[in-house]
């Protein structure tokens, strides 16, 4: 099988949860026998221009980057990355929980206009988090919310005495930001759960005091996966090998997006 692959998807439902929080939902024949590759796995989502539907094209030889920027740019869509938040290959539907901010970005205006019926692109990616030997760390913002959530839940069916060594960090900018019944559903099963509001050029710094606080007086987790803004990432990363002597290998880092510019 192709390491990637783009399938066509069609949106079925598009439903505020928060006053930033979307889940799109997704149909595709693709999801029928969808091969998930583990609980974080992610995607790039191709949005067309608004009034143009979804047209597949090559990226053969090249990064779907490139091929999307090859596109002309009065029909290029935009690509953004977000993670299956549960698939039902009986009914070949996908749910993506997405946190906007207002028009500012292609991302978010396309979800925010996107009605049933619109069509997209699915560029498929493997999942990265990787099951733990003993104590792990799990950070997250909330555009990355949605995969650690998956990461527990996971560990609930397959590993449930994992959680007992789990440390959660979500960091938001509100709570308009997360799905509800977090701390309700996991705070007693985990061996830490916290919530970190601050405003999002603040959420490294807030997230790194958090991390020194907790766990320099004490046993340090012996992994850790983080996922989100990628200053974020890079420096919980950072913390991890210096401070922590975490070989680089026991980390892994997941930058879905950067203050201040795009990815792609």
């Amino acid at each position: 099988m192709p390491t990637h692959l783009l399938h066509p998807v069609t949106l079925v439902a598009n439903e505020q949860l928060k006053p930033r929080l979307h889940r799109l939902t997704f149909t595709g024949e693709a999801f029928a026998d969808y091969p998930l590759s583990g609980p974080d796995e992610y995607f790039g989502l191709v949005m067309p221009k608004p009034g143009h539907p979804f047209r597949p094209f090559s990226f053969s030889g090249v990064n779907i980057r490139a091929a999307v920027a090859a596109i002309p740019e009065e029909t290029r869509p935009a690509l953004r990355w977000y993670t299956i938040r549960s698939l039902d290959r009986a009914r070949k539907l996908i749910d993506v929980d997405v946190v906007t901010h207002g028009d500012s970005g292609p991302g978010s205006r396309w979800i925010r206009q996107a009605r049933p019926g619109d069509t997209a692109g699915m560029f498929t990616c493997p999942a990265l988090w990787k099951p733990p030997a003993s104590s792990q760390l799990l950070v997250a913002d909330a555009s990355a919310l949605p995969a650690l959530r998956q990461i527990l839940a996971y560990q609930e069916a397959n590993a449930p005495q994992a959680l007992t060594q789990t440390h959660a960090v979500a960091v938001v900018t509100s709570p308009e930001e997360i799905e509800d019944g977090l701390a309700e559903q996991w705070h007693e099963r985990l061996a830490s759960l916290t919530v970190i509001e601050a405003p999002k050029t603040a959420e490294t710094e807030a997230t790194l005091a958090v991390l020194r606080e907790h766990f320099d007086a004490g046993q340090p987790p012996r992994s850790v996966w983080v996922s989100g803004e990628g200053n974020l990432t890079k420096s919980v990363r950072a913390l991890a090998v210096k401070d922590w002597s975490l070989a680089p290998s026991d980390v892994v880092w997941v930058p879905f997006w950067f203050h201040g510019k795009a990815r792609p």
